[in-house]
């Protein structure tokens, strides 16, 4: 019952900062798309909030999550969504438009923006939470080979057994036969193995 509300008060909040996140990039490419000389900082934050948005669906999609888990996810998202609320509600009084004088004092707004403290620690702190969501995500793949890789260990598969070998050749051992002890063991080594195969270069007819 727990681990159903938490996951229900988790996908709420995705949901929220998904849209957030939308209306975010959506006002960025507004400046980007009529200039490339916007600060670097909401640069950066136009490219990694799509990369936000997939990690937060694949997050949604997780069907087994414990309440605990949940409930710290929620929390980094809601601060998230906090964060990203503090800048949209910044960007929202600088309206990019197509008059070159008014874009050019648009972008210089934006720069001042870029420049504010509490801009910048919410972008900072944006960054610092992308980077907590998609290392849940690396570290819940590297858990899960982990799981499975245990569990195969656990498996007893028995090899089938090699056939006794056999000989064809109608003639006797050759007693001039100079014998290489080093490479006809390296030889049964690796004839020894399953599936194998070990191929001999040299010259045509040298034995």
């Amino acid at each position: 019952m727990a681990e159903g509300v938490a996951a229900i008060g988790l996908v709420a909040s995705i949901a929220t900062l998904v849209e957030l996140s939308a209306k975010v990039v959506s006002r960025l490419r507004d400046f980007t798309s009529r200039s490339s000389d916007i600060p670097e900082s909401f640069r950066s934050l136009s490219a990694r909030l799509p990369l936000l948005t997939t990690t937060l669906q694949r997050i949604q999609s997780q069907a087994s999550l414990s309440a605990n888990t949940a409930e710290d996810l929620k929390a980094v998202v809601d601060n998230t969504a906090e964060q990203i609320s503090i800048v949209q509600v910044y960007l929202s009084k600088i309206l990019p438009s197509d008059d070159a004088s008014k874009l050019e004092r648009a972008l210089k707004a934006l720069k001042s923006l870029a420049k504010e403290d509490r801009v910048q620690q919410a972008v900072e702190k944006i960054h610092q939470n992308i980077e907590i969501l998609v290392l849940n995500q690396t570290t819940r793949h590297v858990d899960t080979g982990d799981r499975i890789l245990e569990a195969l260990s656990r498996l007893s598969v028995t090899l089938p057994t090699l056939p006794t070998p056999s000989s064809t050749i109608p003639f006797r051992r050759d007693p001039d036969f100079v014998d290489r002890g080093a490479i006809l063991d390296q030889l049964h080594q690796k004839c020894a193995l399953p599936a194998s195969r070990t191929a001999l270069v040299g010259l045509g007819g040298v034995g």
